[in-house]
C-alpha cells in the first residue's frame, strides 16, 4: 500500500506510518524468457525527500534506525507477494543491510515474516557491506534462512574482488555479477570476479545471475557467460506486480537446504592430517609466512584470520607479511586486547579456558580458494601442527572462527565455539578455577539471524 502524505513527511513519520511501499524487478531465465522471481525494491512516499531508497536508507543511517526500516521494507515485501497468491515456485529475492542482521523484529511486523516464513521462496540478498560489518550474523542469518529452505545470493558482485572469498563460506546459491560494475573496473579486478564465480557455479551448482542488462549486447555477453538467470531494464523495469505471472518451469535451485558444521572445540580438529608435526615456534612463523605469500596475492581482497592464543597482535609480524593488500576482513583470536592494533583489525578476546588460547593459527581465504595452518601447544614450547589446503577443510575451518566473532558494540570476548559439547559458562567456571578475570559468558552463547527474535 502506498501512503499519501499532505506534507513533506519527516523520516520519524514514515517509520511510524509504515509508509514505505515495494517495486519488483522481473529476474528471468535467460533460456526460455519465463520471469522465475522478482527482487523487491523499497520506496519511500510518492513525490517526497524520502521516495528513493538512497534518500530513505540515508536518513535512517543517520538516525539510527537502519534496522527498523529494514524490517519494515522487508515485511511490506512479504505482504505483497502473499496478497498476490502466486505460485509456490516464485522466488522472491529481498536485500538486508548489516544493521538488521541481529536485530530484533518489530512486534507489529511479526505476524507477517511468520506467515512469509511459511508460505514464500525467498532468497536473502547480501553485499560487501554485510559481509564486512557483521560476519557472525551474516552467517546465523544465513542458518535461519536455510532452515526455512530459503536461500541466499550475494549481490553487486563485480566492483572489486572483496566478495568472492566469502562464496564458499556462505554456500552461496547464486552469484549476481553486476555488468556495469565489471565494465567499470579494470581489467585484472574483472576477469578474477568472473572467472571465481564461474568456479564457485561449477563447484557447488550454484547459479549466476546477471544483473544491470541494459541491451541486447548485455544479454548476449550474460549467455556468453553461461549466466542462468538475468536482471535488468533490457528484461523488465521495476514497477508494481503483474496481475498474474505463469507458474516458473523450474524453480531457482537452491544449493543446500542445510550446511552443517562439525561440533568441535577447537577448528584443529577439523584438519585431515592424522600424525600433525612438532614444531618449534620460530619455524611456525616461517610456515605461517610461507602460507601467507602463498595466498594474500596483490590485488586480491582476501580474508584473514589469525590466531594469536596468549601473545597480543605483533604489528611487526603483521608487517613481515606480504603487504599493499587490504584484506575484506581481518580477524584476530586472543586472550589480549586488541583495540586498535593494526588498521581494520577486529579482534575477539578469549577466556584463558578458552581452547584456542593455546593454539596459533593462521587461515587466508582468496578467491581461489584457501590455506589454514593450525598449531597447538605442545610440551617443551613447541606445537603440533597441521597444515591444510583443502578447500572444503579451509573454508569449514572459517565458518567455525567467523561464528565465534561478537556481536558489532558487544562485550569484545568471543563466543562459546558452537554446538561443541558444552558452553561458555563451562568455560568460564573453568577459568574462576584458575583464577582468571573472565567476562560471565553465560549471557551470549550464541548469535542468532534476523529472523532470531520472533520464532515462536
Amino acid at each position: 500500500m502506498t501512503a499519501s502524505f499532505g506534507f513533506a513527511p519527516s523520516l520519524e513519520t514514515v517509520l511510524g506510518a509504515r509508509a514505505v511501499h515495494m517495486v519488483f524487478q522481473p529476474i528471468v531465465e535467460l533460456s526460455t524468457g519465463q520471469v522465475v522471481g522478482l527482487e523487491a525494491l523499497a520506496r519511500g512516499p510518492v513525490g517526497s525527500a524520502l521516495e528513493s531508497p538512497g534518500a530513505l536508507f540515508r536518513a535512517a543511517r543517520e538516525a539510527g534506525r537502519t534496522a527498523e526500516l529494514d524490517w519494515i521494507c522487508r515485511a511490506a515485501a512479504f505482504r505483497a507477494v502473499m496478497d498476490a497468491d502466486m505460485s509456490p515456485s516464485m522466488s522472491l529475492f529481498v536485500n538486508t543491510e548489516p544493521e538488521s542482521l541481529s536485530a530484533e523484529c518489530p512486534d507489529d511486523l511479526a505476524p507477517v515474516i511468520r506467515r512469509a516464513e511459511t508460505l514464500l521462496r525467498v532468497f536473502v540478498e547480501v553485499n560487501e557491506r554485510a559481509l564486512v560489518a557483521d560476519p557472525a550474523g551474516l552467517l546465523a542469518a544465513a542458518d535461519r534462512a536455510r532452515e526455512m529452505g530459503w536461500g541466499i545470493a550475494v549481490d553487486d558482485v563485480g566492483s572489486s574482488r572483496a566478495p568472492i572469498a566469502m562464496l564458499p563460506v556462505l554456500h552461496a546459491d547464486v552469484v549476481k555479477l553486476d555488468r556495469r560494475l565489471l565494465r567499470e573496473a579494470d581489467l585484472a579486478d574483472a576477469s578474477a570476479v568472473v572467472m571465481a564465480a564461474l568456479r564457485h557455479v561449477e563447484q557447488t551448482g550454484a547459479s549466476l545471475c546477471v544483473e544491470r542488462i541494459e541491451d541486447e549486447d548485455d544479454l548476449r555477453w550474460a549467455r556468453s557467460i553461461g549466466a542462468m538467470y538475468g536482471q535488468g531494464r533490457f528484461l523488465g523495469e521495476p514497477g508494481p506486480l503483474a496481475e498474474r505471472y505463469p507458474p516458473p518451469r523450474a524453480a531457482v535451485r537452491l544449493v543446500a537446504t542445510s550446511v552443517g558444521d562439525a561440533a568441535v572445540a577447537s577448528p584443529f580438529e577439523l584438519m585431515a592430517e592424522a600424525q600433525p608435526r612438532l614444531v618449534d615456534l620460530v619455524h611456525y612463523d616461517e610456515l605461517e609466512r610461507w602460507a601467507a605469500f602463498g595466498y594474500i596475492a596483490p590485488g586480491a581482497a582476501p580474508v584473514v584470520l589469525v590466531g594469536l592464543g596468549r601473545r597480543g597482535f605483533e604489528p611487526e609480524r603483521a608487517a613481515s607479511f606480504p603487504q599493499g593488500t587490504q584484506p575484506l576482513l581481518l580477524l584476530a583470536f586472543s586472550t589480549a586486547v586488541m583495540d586498535a592494533a593494526w588498521p581494520g583489525l577486529v579482534g575477539a578476546r578469549l577466556p584463558l579456558a578458552d581452547p584456542l588460547a593455546d593454539e596459533r593459527f593462521l587461515v587466508v581465504l582468496n578467491e581461489k580458494g584457501g590455506v589454514a595452518v593450525h598449531g597447538r601447544l605442545a610440551e617443551d614450547g613447541v606445537l603440533e601442527v597441521q597444515l591444510s589446503q583443502d578447500h572444503a577443510v579451509v573454508h569449514g575451518i572459517a565458518r567455525h572462527l567467523i561464528r565465534r566473532l561478537p556481536a558489532p558494540g558487544g562485550d569484545g570476548y568471543a563466543l562459546a565455539p558452537p554446538g561443541a559439547g558444552g558452553d561458555a559458562a563451562d568455560a568460564a567456571d573453568a577459568a574462576d578455577a584458575t583464577g582468571a578475570d573472565l567476562v560471565d559468558a553465560t549471557t551470549e552463547r550464541g548469535r542468532g539471524g534476523w529472523w532470531l527474535a520472533r520464532r515462536g
